[in-house]
């Protein structure tokens, strides 16, 4: 049996199935209240915090998770219940077996990686940092 946790997870989407995708995400937070202001579209994280991931030697792929933050108004964590509360998306580098690679898993981290960077986080939010591309 293979394991779907390999090298080739995924694929790769046409536009017209990313933008539908992305148009149902956008849709559905208008259709609440929102603006197109008042809701995080997309997170940027640079190639070298990436490579730092997947440079691994048991990394064969990122999970992406899905997380909340409370914030201020400029994106800096605050104490719980200050602030918003934010969606944020944390990166953490797996493993053969499903698993997450990184000091908080049990397993050592890269040799220069910061001790405590089993997870990449604090990316750059769309729609604050954009690009000038809106559809981001």
């Amino acid at each position: 049996m293979t394991t779907p946790f390999s090298e080739n997870a995924g694929r790769f989407l046409n536009s017209s199935e990313t933008k539908s995708m992305k148009e149902a995400y956008r849709d559905r937070k208008l259709a609440v209240g929102l603006s197109t202001d008042d809701y995080v579209r997309s997170e940027y994280f640079g190639i070298n915090q990436i490579k730092e991931l997947l440079n691994h030697p048991d990394c064969v792929g990122l999970r992406v998770h899905h997380a909340k933050r409370w914030e201020d108004t400029d994106g800096n964590p605050t104490e719980v219940g200050v602030g918003q509360l934010k969606p944020r998306v944390l990166l953490t580098a797996v493993n053969a077996k499903g698993k997450n690679i990184g000091v908080n898993s049990g397993s050592a981290g890269l040799k220069d990686m910061n001790q405590n960077a089993a997870t990449l986080g604090d990316g750059l939010p769309c729609p604050r940092h954009c690009g000038g591309d809106e559809d981001n």
